[in-house]
């Protein structure tokens, strides 16, 4: 399978709101969903758990770039490129990576050590026309990464923010990097990070919305509920609800306004994941919400019931939760509004109900 499907892949997962903060980093991005993928390469599969530690010694980093400068499956070469660039190999590799850029015909592997090099903060603007030609790729990943590496070796050209904003995805700290090059104070990184989220592409879209949420501020958030207004894609709508969770402080009320959004409306999904992940903090709106006179409010308050059931049977729900058994035993005490709508309500309105009632038996 090529590395952009098991991206794709990952991209699934993604989309059911179970990624840790830790699955930022570009390997973890690649391969998030490894369980549910059959990789044939056996030699990858014995290194993952050296490429995803979070931090190595010199000779484990030596054995990666190993694996890195001789394996010829593209896969492999990715997944180790990507785990080089965010812990990079010392400064006596150099040589090595230089001579794959002169020697070797495999232009992944090349791209790669241009950016491993910047990375380790090697300096060769001699690279830069390799990383530009790599800008062209049709790759999202390979875009990101040789835009980054070609920003930070040439900071006066800020032609390719967008590909730096969806880098953040698989390595927010180069991202940051290169973003810090272009920005001059945190007001125009945001204005970036404000034009990446009207972007055509989807997956810049996604990005902007992560990068957003990690920001924390209130102005960020503002951003984050315009978004929620519009968006129809349904990894953007997982960012989106994900970004907007951690910043409840700003957006819980705006969240809750959102559930009379018409449940068949994208930006319904949105509004109802949201408050998934925000787990108790969401809770007594929920409750609430169930009895509304709305019939879309009570639909969507089902489909946040199910969706933070889902969030906290998962295994990172310690992320979304203080309190898992305390958010799991306020969440069951919606089974008898959920059993009273299932039975009583409109026939669209049951269905929901049903679903919520499903997902929070699995957590008996």
């Amino acid at each position: 399978m090529h590395f952009a499907a098991l991206r794709h892949k990952a991209a699934k997962c993604y989309n059911k709101g179970m990624k840790k903060n830790i699955f930022k980093t570009a390997l973890l991005a690649v391969l998030f969903c490894l369980s549910s993928v059959a990789f044939a390469q056996q030699k990858l599969s014995a290194f993952l758990p050296l490429l995803q530690a979070p931090t190595r010694t010199a000779a484990q980093n030596q054995q990666v770039l190993t694996l890195f400068a001789s394996s010829k499956d593209p896969n492999t070469v990715f997944a180790a490129g990507a785990s080089l660039v965010r812990i990079p190999p010392a400064s006596a590799q150099e040589a090595k990576l230089l001579n794959i850029i002169i020697k070797d015909d495999n232009m992944l592997k090349k791209m790669f050590s241009a950016v491993i090099l910047t990375a380790m903060g090697s300096m060769h603007p001699e690279t830069s026309s390799l990383l530009q030609d790599s800008i062209a790729s049709q790759d999202h990943a390979v875009r990101a990464y040789a835009a980054s590496a070609y920003t930070i070796l040439n900071p006066q050209d800020k032609n390719y923010k967008e590909e730096i904003i969806n880098l953040y995805i698989y390595d927010p700290a180069f991202a940051q990097r290169a973003m810090n090059l272009i920005a001059d104070d945190e007001k125009e990184m945001l204005k970036y990070l404000k034009d990446a989220s009207k972007s055509a592409d989807s997956q810049v879209r996604s990005s902007a919305a992560e990068w957003l949420g990690d920001l924390q501020t209130e102005n960020a958030a503002k951003q984050l509920l315009k978004m929620a207004k519009s968006e129809q894609d349904q990894q953007a709508i997982s960012a989106i609800a994900s970004a907007l969770a951690k910043n409840k402080q700003w957006t819980l009320q705006d969240t809750v306004n959102g559930l009379k959004t018409r449940y068949t409306q994208p930006q319904a999904a949105t509004y109802a994941l949201a408050l998934g992940f925000m787990a108790g903090s969401a809770l007594e709106p929920i409750k609430q919400g169930l009895s509304d006179d709305n019939v879309n409010i009570r639909i969507n308050s089902a489909r946040a019931a199910a969706y933070m059931a889902g969030v906290l049977a998962s295994p990172d729900a310690n992320l979304y939760t203080l309190d898992k058994a305390f958010d799991i035993m306020l969440l069951k005490g919606l089974i008898p509004q959920l059993n009273a709508m299932a039975k009583r309500d409109k026939a669209s309105a049951q269905a929901y109900a049903e679903n919520a009632l499903k997902q929070i038996a699995k957590l008996m």
